[in-house]
This record gives C-alpha cells, structure tokens and sequence, in this order.
C-alpha cells in the first residue's frame, strides 16, 4: 500500500511540477502563430507622383508630399496567412506642377487616389515582420478652384513590408511601422473633344500599423 501511495504522490508531483510548465509552452507556440481575425490600420505619409500623359500634347506631372491610408480586414486562412479586403488610397495638397517646361505650386489644388480590392499578408513568426500586397479598384480625382476631373476605374497595387510588437495582456494588438508603394496606372475620362491622358501614380513612403488579431 505504501509503494502505491508513494507511486501516486510522485505521479502528482510531476503534475503539479511540469503540466503548467507544458501549457504555458504550448500558449507560448501559439502566441507565435497569427490566426482568425485579422484587421489593420494602416496611416503615414510619403512622396507621390502622378502623370498625365497627354495633355495639349505634353506630360504634366504632379508631386509632392502624401498622406497615405489603408484600412484591411479579413481572416487568417493559414497560419500567418490572412486574407483581407482593403479600402485606401493617398492625397497630394498644393502639388508641384511640371508641364510644357514650367514648373510651380498648384495652389488650391488637390489630388486623391482611392481604390478598394483584396490582399494577403504573410507574417515570419517570432520576429513578427508581415509581407503584404493588395491588388485595387481605383481611381483619381484631380481639383483645382473652379474645376474638378476624375479617371476611370482601373486596377492599382499596394505593397508593403512591416514590422509589428506584440501589445497586451493576451498579445493580441501588433503595433510597428512599414515601408510601402503604392502605384496605378489609370486612363483619363474622355473631355468633350473625345481626348484622354494616361495616368501614373506611384508612392513610396513610411506607415504606422495597428493590427488586431
């Protein structure tokens, strides 16, 4: 009877000593794997560029800095493998103007690019740096005082590389910044002559992101 009671309180000594242990390691591996959820935030600024190819015959191009903003939701349809819808885009206020061999300030003039479309983001685990790229329905919208243009609908990217921190109690927030680039190119709604100007956009610049998970 002693030898049994001795077997059973050794048995509930390595219970008590080591099944916590095996737990808490086993919440630790999946700490280190996103899965369910997914949404982001993503908000910074860059250097944008936007051509029109053809305009009285010439190019004119727009630039300056942007304000850049992406809002991603969707699930995880693997391990550190999220499917997401994503609504975004950028916007230039007073930009440099370049046309026919002059260049200055657009006052009162602004440009906006939106698009909505879907992605994947693919994060490396532990590190927490994401891979993500999105493929867009976009379009620009050129104003100026008096006057306002629009492009047709066409299809845009937006790329970008990120590092997040694990925040919380449950370490379900990621909080980081990312490089990205942003580019389309779009055609020119036709003007009452029938002509149309090709347009390019591209930015590049710096994001914060906020990702639940």
């Amino acid at each position: 009877m002693k030898k049994i009671n001795t077997y059973y309180t050794l048995l509930t000594l390595i219970a008590i000593l080591f099944i916590p242990q095996w737990i808490q390691g086993q919440e630790d591996v999946r700490i280190n794997i996103h899965e369910g959820f997914f949404m982001r935030f993503l908000a910074g600024g860059g250097s944008g560029n936007v051509e029109l190819d053809n305009v009285s015959g010439s190019t004119m191009t727009f630039q300056g800095a942007t304000g850049t903003f992406h809002f991603q939701i969707g699930t995880e349809i693997s391990d550190n493998l999220a499917l997401y819808g994503d609504l975004g885009g950028f916007g230039i206020t007073e930009p440099e103007i370049e046309w026919q061999g002059n260049r200055g300030t657009a006052n009162n003039a602004s440009i906006s690019y939106t698009g909505v479309g879907v992605g994947l983001t693919y994060y490396l685990m532990p590190s927490n740096i994401y891979f993500s790229g999105s493929v867009l329905y976009a379009s620009n919208t050129i104003e100026f005082e008096t006057s306002e243009g629009e492009s047709e609908n066409g299809l845009g990217i937006f790329l970008c590389i990120g590092k997040e921190w694990l925040i919380g109690e449950k370490q379900k927030w990621g909080l980081g910044v990312a490089g990205f680039f942003e580019g389309a190119s779009l055609e020119d709604k036709e003007d009452a002559a029938g002509n149309s100007s090709d347009i390019k956009n591209s930015n590049l610049g710096i994001a914060f992101s906020a990702t639940l998970f």
